[in-house]
C-alpha cells in the first residue's frame, strides 16, 4: 500500500531530467536564432565559413611537412663552409631531427601563426572563386566552366586572397616600418600563387566532372574526390614551386644569418637566376618531395571539407527555417 505513493513522490511528473532537457532545447533554439541563423543567412557567409574551416583543418594535418619544406628551402641561406653536408637531407631524417631536438611540438611549430593567415586566405579564396564562377556562368550559355575559365578564376581568386592576407606574414615583425613594408615581396608572391591556385581549381574541377557518380547521391565518392585533389595539388606545385622558392628566399634574406657571404638579391629575376647559378635547376625544386607529400593530403582535404561544410551549413540553415515555420504554425 505504501510503495505506490513513495514511487510517485520519487519521480514527479516534472522531473529534473525533463526540466533539464527542456532548458537545453530552449538554449539550443536561442543559439540557433541569435547566432547560427544570422551567420548562415547568406550563401556568401556559408562559403566563407566553409573555406576557413577547410583551410584550418588541411593546414594543421600537414603542418609537420610544411615545417620540413621550409627548412629545405631556406637551409641554403645559412649553409656551413664548403664541404660540409646540408643538415636536412630527406623528409624522414628531417622529421626525426626535429622530433629529437624539439619534441612533438616542433612538428607544429609556427602552425598557429600559419592558421591565422590560412583561415582568412582560404575563406577569401573559395569565396572569390565562387563569385567569379557565378559571374562567368551567368554571362555565358553554359552552367559549367571550361578548364581555361577555371584556371583564370582560380588564379584571380588566389591573387585576391593573397593580396588581402599578405601583411599577416610580416605584421608583427615589420609594423614599425610602415604600411608599405607589409607588402614588400607581394609581387613575387602573386606570381607564385596565381598559377598554383589556378592549376589547383582547374585540375580538380575538371577531374571532378570526369569522376563516376554514386547512384544514390549523384556525387563522386569521397575517395575519388581525395584522389582528384591530390593530383590537382601535385600539378599546381610542379608549376609554381620554383617561384615559391624564390619568394621564400626573398622574404628571409634580410634576416640575420650565421655567415656574412649569404647572397643578397635585387629582385625576383635576380633571385631566380642566382639560385640557378649557385645550385642549378635542382635548387629551385629543393624540398619539393616533402611538399608533394604535403599537398596531396592538404589539397584533397581542403576541397572535400569545403564541399562537405557547404552542404552541412546549408542543411543547418534549412533545419532552422523548418523549425521556425513549425513554431509559427503552433503559435
Amino acid at each position: 500500500m505504501e510503495r505506490g505513493p513513495r514511487a510517485s513522490a520519487a519521480r514527479p511528473p516534472d522531473s529534473e531530467p525533463a526540466t533539464a532537457a527542456r532548458a537545453l532545447a530552449s538554449a539550443r533554439e536561442l543559439l540557433d536564432d541569435r547566432v547560427v541563423e544570422p551567420l548562415l543567412r547568406t550563401h556568401a557567409a556559408r562559403v566563407l565559413i566553409a573555406g576557413g574551416v577547410a583551410g584550418l583543418v588541411s593546414r594543421t594535418v600537414v603542418a609537420p611537412l610544411e615545417r620540413t619544406k621550409i627548412l629545405f628551402q631556406v637551409q641554403g641561406l645559412s649553409v656551413s663552409p664548403p664541404g660540409q653536408p646540408l643538415r636536412y637531407r630527406s623528409v624522414a631524417q628531417s622529421l626525426r631531427a626535429i622530433l629529437e631536438k624539439e619534441g612533438l611540438r616542433g612538428w607544429f611549430k609556427g602552425n598557429g601563426a600559419n592558421c591565422v593567415r590560412i583561415i582568412p586566405m582560404s575563406a577569401l579564396q573559395f569565396y572569390a572563386f565562387d563569385v567569379l564562377t557565378q559571374q562567368i556562368t551567368e554571362s555565358g550559355s553554359s552552367s559549367a566552366l571550361t578548364p581555361l575559365q577555371r584556371l583564370w578564376a582560380g588564379a584571380l581568386a588566389g591573387a585576391f586572397a593573397q593580396t588581402i592576407t599578405y601583411p599577416l606574414d610580416f605584421m608583427r615583425a615589420r609594423l614599425t616600418e610602415g604600411v608599405r613594408s607589409l607588402y614588400r615581396g607581394l609581387v613575387p608572391s602573386l606570381v607564385g600563387i596565381m598559377p598554383y591556385v589556378g592549376v589547383d581549381f582547374m585540375v580538380y574541377g575538371t577531374l571532378r566532372e570526369w569522376l563516376p557518380r554514386d547512384a544514390a547521391t549523384g556525387e563522386p565518392g569521397t575517395g575519388a574526390k581525395l584522389m582528384a585533389g591530390a593530383v590537382a595539388g601535385a600539378a599546381g606545385q610542379t608549376v609554381a614551386y620554383p617561384l615559391d622558392t624564390v619568394r621564400r628566399q626573398l622574404q628571409v634574406q634580410d634576416v640575420k644569418v650565421k655567415y656574412p657571404d649569404v647572397p643578397k638579391y635585387r629582385g625576383l629575376v635576380d633571385c631566380f637566376f642566382g639560385i640557378v647559378r649557385r645550385d642549378g635547376m635542382r635548387g629551385l625544386y629543393r624540398g619539393i618531395w616533402p611538399n608533394y607529400l604535403k599537398v596531396a593530403p592538404s589539397i584533397s582535404i581542403q576541397f572535400v571539407i569545403f564541399e562537405h561544410m557547404c552542404k552541412s551549413l546549408a542543411a543547418t540553415r534549412e533545419r532552422i527555417d523548418e523549425r521556425r515555420a513549425a513554431r509559427r504554425q503552433h503559435a
